[in-house]
């Protein structure tokens, strides 16, 4: 299928590269909070982490959707 810049695309595309600049501030976040000295129990820091975890796995998926429109329409 030949690729196409139509502006449904680069729409689509610009609403996922804002999906993954939520995505990575929110996992930004998550760290940076984990990371605190002054958080206890450790358990809050931990959830935290993953949390972290949560959000860049997040946005491995949105980059790989981002790749799929790119590369497909």
């Amino acid at each position: 299928m030949p690729e196409t810049n139509s502006p449904s695309k680069d729409s689509v595309l610009q609403e996922f590269k804002t999906m993954m600049s939520f995505e990575l501030s929110a996992r930004d976040l998550y760290a940076q909070i984990a990371a605190r000295p002054d958080i206890e129990p450790a358990k809050i820091k931990t959830a935290f982490a993953s949390l972290a975890a949560d959000e860049q796995r997040h946005a491995d998926l949105v980059q790989e959707i981002i790749n799929i429109v790119t590369n497909a329409l």
